[in-house]
């Protein structure tokens, strides 16, 4: 019987806490209620510009840039030295990759033609200038990304910083275009080489094998894997 008593005071302890705590919350709500209604319209407020600037404004840039950066791509492709550097500079009537890198800061487009400037350069034999525009290039377009990560891999082992290379081929590799792929898992498998970690210079070219195995054939990496495994042995 007394059990029952103290179990029927401690519920009627409890109701009577969670009564109070519901009263609180409420006067609280109505004390600070238009204050709590400003900050909810305010981000409201924030979400809709957000919304609509990427909408009328950023997509419309966007937009604007993917047409410009057609004739500039055209001009890479020819190769010659003229063409290149209206292809980083514009002729007048078009803009150039630096440009439109430069005054589209916020598209997609400005980003992607950080990766073409800095191809452009590396052609032109402006290695410096080809880095600087490079490492610019972020990971919005994954296959180009992992391509520019390779291409970068390369300018830091042409300049004997092996552990920058090493740091770039290792993102390269992450992903799986079928030709790029390939070849930075081999050119990582040949820094461990050089580093003595022949290990890891195994597992890069085991890699190649079972993820790529025509690559593998194709470039013959079965006489640098046979090495690696004699080392590690």
């Amino acid at each position: 019987m007394a059990n029952n008593e103290n179990l029927g005071s401690k519920k009627s302890e409890q109701l009577q806490e969670n009564e109070n705590f519901v009263t609180k919350v409420l006067s609280f709500f109505n004390k600070y209620q238009n204050i709590i209604y400003g900050v909810i319209i305010g981000i409201l407020v924030i979400v809709l510009a957000i919304m609509a600037f990427n909408r009328f404004y950023v997509q419309k840039k966007n937009a604007e840039a993917a047409a410009q950066i057609v004739q500039p791509i055209q001009w890479l492709t020819k190769g010659d030295t003229a063409s290149l550097k209206m292809a980083l500079e514009g002729d007048g009537e078009n803009d150039g990759f630096l440009d439109i890198a430069s005054h589209y800061k916020i598209t997609r487009t400005a980003n992607t033609a950080n990766y073409y400037a800095g191809l452009t350069y590396l052609k032109l034999g402006q290695k410096e200038e080809a880095l600087d525009y490079l490492t610019k290039f972020k990971k919005k377009e994954d296959v180009l990304w992992y391509a520019c990560q390779a291409t970068i891999g390369d300018l830091y082992d042409e300049q004997g910083d092996e552990s920058k290379a090493i740091s770039y081929y290792e993102k390269a590799v992450k992903g799986k275009d079928p030709f790029f792929t390939p070849i930075a898992l081999f050119k990582l498998g040949q820094m461990y080489e050089r580093q003595g970690d022949w290990k890891k210079a195994l597992a890069a070219y085991e890699t190649i094998e079972k993820d790529f195995y025509t690559e593998y054939n194709r470039m013959s990496v079965a006489q640098y894997a046979e090495r690696a495994k004699s080392n590690v042995n």
